[in-house]
């Protein structure tokens, strides 16, 4: 009996095409997100817009007080992700003491880092998810 299977670069080939299909799927439906109101925790107007930025058109870290609002903001909406624990899982931080770690981004004794404040932007729609061009496929 023999089997026939696909090569290698062709199995390669097929999940590289599945995974693209299941991100555009994934990206079509985050614009049917649900909606919900803007924070009023604070003041945003008070403070500058470059924690919106993308790292290399001017961001800045955010002001511990937008820190706190958009933190709290999503969790009052969100109970599951209600300890800063369960929100350091979802913003893709590992290891321990990482309640700690968010606790400091509130307080404004540690900076956000950027790609945990824009992994933070892009899951509550704040700012789009970016998609990175592949310039070629080199098996």
């Amino acid at each position: 009996m023999k089997i026939d299977l696909p090569s290698i670069e062709d199995q390669q080939e097929l999940i590289f095409q599945e995974a693209t299909k299941e991100a555009i799927s994934q990206l079509e439906a985050n614009l049917s997100a649900p909606r919900y109101p803007a924070q009023d925790l604070v003041d945003e107007s008070l403070y500058p817009r470059t924690h919106l930025l993308r790292e290399n058109q001017g961001w800045e870290a955010p002001a511990p007080e937008i820190v706190k609002a958009y933190f709290r903001h999503f969790q009052n909406h969100f109970s599951e992700y209600g300890t800063d624990a369960k929100l350091a899982v979802l913003l893709g931080m590992v290891g321990g003491g990482n309640d700690r770690r968010i606790r400091a981004f509130k307080d404004g004794s540690k900076k956000t880092p950027y790609g945990i404040w824009r992994r933070f932007l892009v899951l509550t729609g704040r700012v789009p998810q970016e998609v990175i061009p592949v310039l070629g496929i080199m098996r």
